[in-house]
């Protein structure tokens, strides 16, 4: 069967190359003006990244997220993320825009297999590229704890090998303008001897770990003053706010 171009059009971003493009350069730049002017953005660790290819693997708060973490990455290595669970990027600005840059490797949990994603993903790793992945699978809410991880953070990097950088994204579950948002790296964790069913789980649980090292002992105590409060739902879900608006009544 024969799929129609447009179509196939709005299964993804097609440019899944690693290479700093002049478009990507421009979004990187302009990301990284916007970003750092809305909000007081720290990064620390940095100096734990080995040479590329490696994995990122974050915890996730906020749609904002990918975009905070590449307002303190270099130009290079560009990040390829994996994600988000949506198919069709012809809708929405925020799809839009991904789409335009690219950089994004489409997941569908109804049409995409597990072996087919890591097919992808060797892609990038094959091309000495970073690919960045939110391994909760879905957005929390508690700064100071982690969902459950999906199995594909440790079956992508266990096949092809490469080190796992932790990263946590503290102070993205609330926003307003000039809020002070800390990305943090932990030491990469090796991954060429991971074989099996039993090494993967052990690999879940250490990378699991490895971010939760990062994140706070506490939840912050939120200011009554937060200037610009709809930042914190602008580039999320719908699905997501209203997940936020139910937990919030508990």
């Amino acid at each position: 069967m024969t799929v129609p171009l447009n179509r196939a059009r709005r299964t993804g971003p097609r440019e899944l190359s690693v290479a700093v493009t002049p478009r990507y350069r421009l979004m990187w730049w302009v990301n990284r003006t916007v970003l750092r002017t809305l909000f007081e953005v720290r990064v620390s660790g940095t100096d734990h990244w080995p040479s590329p290819p490696f994995q990122l693997v974050a915890n996730h708060h906020n749609g904002f997220d990918p975009l905070l973490v590449l307002s303190v990455m270099p130009l290079e290595p560009r990040i390829t993320w994996f994600g988000p669970k949506e198919a069709d990027f012809s809708r929405g600005f925020k799809n839009r825009v991904m789409a335009f840059f690219g950089g994004v490797i489409p997941y569908d949990p109804d049409r995409t297999t597990l072996t087919s994603a890591v097919r992808a993903v060797r892609r990038v790793f094959e091309a000495d590229g970073v690919l960045g992945i939110f391994a909760e699978g879905r957005v929390g809410f508690r700064e100071a704890e982690l969902l459950n991880f999906e199995e594909g953070a440790a079956a992508f990097a266990a096949s092809s090998g490469v080190p796992v950088v932790p990263c946590a994204i503290v102070g993205s579950t609330e926003l307003w303008f000039r809020r002070r948002i800390d990305i943090r790296f932990g030491a990469p964790l090796q991954t060429d001897a991971v074989r099996g069913r039993e090494a993967r789980a052990d690999l879940d649980a250490r990378m699991r770990a490895a971010v939760a090292a990062l994140l706070p002992d506490h939840e912050p105590t939120l200011p009554r003053r937060r200037p610009i409060g709809f930042l914190t739902d602008m580039l999320n879900g719908r699905d997501d706010i209203e997940r936020r608006r139910t937990d919030a009544r508990k």
